[in-house]
């Protein structure tokens, strides 16, 4: 080695000492970047693992259209009347058919509704054969009969104890919660074939008040009541027919003339129920 370093000359040992300096300043400054990369990578890859800790950054947010209330608020409204026209007997009518309407064979065969056997042309009875219940007493019944007076809607009458009315009172019920269901307000009546009181109606206005009370046997006109609403096109009444009554005192009370002694004489229960105009309800003895 001493030989080799003595046979050099002086420039020749300046260049080896050049290269060697340069090239170990390249080896550490490739060194620097491979460490700098190396930590970018690792900054990345933990600000990666931030994110994915937090799904709910990474989900699109949704904003739905805001939804008006009027229309909140309407769809309920429509379940609602669509439910009490179908299903439950109103003021309103029922299954299609409403108070007043004209009624033609046309209709009465989309309905599915038969007429019965009669000869009386202004005031006659139809019902669904498909709906039908068994009476103990009675036999196969209709479970809803409509009266038509003039061809008109008038009347409704629900015998069966399984069709839904109104004010959320069955055929079966008893009359103290029929009493309960109109506040008291209803106008008591003893069958005239009903000696010892057993049968009797109770009667409710529904949209209207009476402005003069109709003498015994005489039906309601027009001049005599008073509607409550612009919106009400024909006055309807409700007539529950009792049976298994006893007779109070007095052949018929009035809505204002309730006593408590009288009140808790009530007995019977829900025979049927009619609903409709007081020209069909005060009809003592239906269409015939």
């Amino acid at each position: 080695m001493l030989v080799f370093t003595q046979n050099l000359t002086l420039p020749t040992i300046k260049t080896t000492l050049l290269i060697t300096v340069l090239f170990a300043t390249a080896q550490l400054m490739a060194g620097c970047d491979l460490q700098s990369s190396s930590s970018n990578n690792d900054i990345t890859a933990q600000t990666d693992d931030v994110h994915k800790s937090k799904p709910e950054d990474n989900k699109t947010p949704i904003n739905p259209a805001p939804i008006k209330s009027a229309t909140a608020d309407k769809a309920p409204a429509i379940e609602v009347s669509k439910l009490s026209n179908d299903k439950t007997v109103t003021p309103a009518g029922y299954q299609k058919l409403s108070f007043g309407q004209v009624i033609t064979p046309e209709l009465l065969n989309e309905l599915g509704l038969t007429k019965a056997e009669t000869d009386n042309e202004q005031c006659y009875y139809v019902s669904n054969p498909a709906v039908s219940y068994t009476d103990k007493e009675y036999g196969k019944r209709a479970s809803v009969l409509y009266q038509m007076i003039n061809n008109k809607v008038a009347l409704i009458t629900i015998q069966a104890p399984n069709i839904p009315f109104y004010t959320d009172i069955y055929v079966g019920d008893s009359v103290s919660e029929v009493m309960k269901a109109h506040n008291n307000e209803l106008t008591y009546e003893v069958d005239k074939y009903a000696l010892n009181g057993d049968y009797y109606s109770l009667i409710a206005n529904v949209n209207f008040k009476v402005i003069k009370e109709p003498q015994l046997g005489e039906s309601l006109k027009d001049n005599n009541i008073e509607l409550n609403g612009k919106e009400d096109k024909l006055p309807i009444q409700i007539e529950y027919h009792i049976k298994g009554g006893q007779r109070l005192n007095g052949y018929r009370i009035k809505s204002t003339e309730w006593t408590a002694d009288n009140r808790s004489l009530l007995k019977g229960e829900v025979e049927s129920i009619d609903i409709g105009i007081p020209e069909a309800i005060y009809l003592v003895e239906g269409c015939s």
